[in-house]
């Protein structure tokens, strides 16, 4: 990649990097822009995504092999553009109705057999080894069953929950949010990693080779802030003596 490319590519992106973050500190025009041009570059790279991978190879090169067949489900999605039209839109719905229909016979057995049988076979198959096994393995896998047993009873809604069954099911809480406050925390550890990774980024085009395009953007951003709040600020004083009159 040329030199003169490298270093606009990271005024561009020191740019769009601080004026997303700019967010931060309250809406403003900056950050439309930048909101504006992620969202219209992300549609542009996905419809000419889903042209090159889905119209030419599916579609296209199907009809010049002699397989007319793929006519049908290209109408098909021909129609959910019908929406563009106010008065066909209705077209639109023979589409939507095979999809979801399509979607629901399919994800229905795919969500029983994962999510239910894979669970069961996870949480028992482990007992059939218990003889090979050490006394932490074995705890870890009583341990497993006690949590997904107390989880279970409190979705069970077919008894009452009082006596033992309310005291199982207060187990079972504690062990949702022992699993919620994980995933949240997995979460949020993974979004400080795409955090560092920018402020990664901007610490790297700060270097004298990109013209320190990091530090300069920084005080065009807070000379554009300063800026408009001096001018809104007129602006707002202003205003009543306009309504005066």
């Amino acid at each position: 990649m040329p030199e003169s490319l490298m270093i606009l590519g990271a005024w561009v992106t020191g740019f769009l990097t601080l004026g997303i973050f700019s967010f931060l500190y309250k809406d403003n025009p900056l950050f439309k822009i930048t909101e504006n041009l992620y969202v219209g570059v992300g549609m542009g790279y996905y419809v000419s995504l889903y042209f090159f991978q889905v119209w030419t190879p599916l579609v296209w090169e199907p009809l010049k092999a002699g397989n007319y067949i793929v006519i049908v489900p290209s109408i098909m999605g021909l129609l959910l553009l019908s929406q563009l039209v106010p008065k066909l839109s209705w077209l639109s719905r023979y589409t939507l109705t095979f999809t979801i229909g399509y979607s629901c016979g399919l994800a229905i057995p795919m969500t029983i057999n994962t999510d239910l049988l894979t669970q069961i076979l996870g949480t028992a198959k482990p007992f059939a080894t218990i003889g090979s096994v050490g006394p932490m393995a074995i705890f870890n896998m009583i341990f497993i069953l006690i949590a997904v047993l107390c989880v279970l009873t409190y979705f069970f809604f077919s008894v009452e929950s009082r006596g033992a069954v309310k005291k199982v099911s207060n187990v079972g809480i504690y062990v949702l949010m022992a699993y919620f406050g994980a995933a949240f925390g997995n979460t949020v550890m993974a979004r400080f990693s795409l955090l560092y990774g920018r402020f990664n980024t901007l610490t790297k085009y700060s270097a004298k080779e990109y013209f320190y395009s990091t530090p300069v953007l920084v005080v065009l951003f807070v000379a554009f802030f300063v800026i408009k709040h001096f001018m809104d600020k007129k602006k707002a004083a202003a205003q009543p003596q306009e309504e005066q009159y």
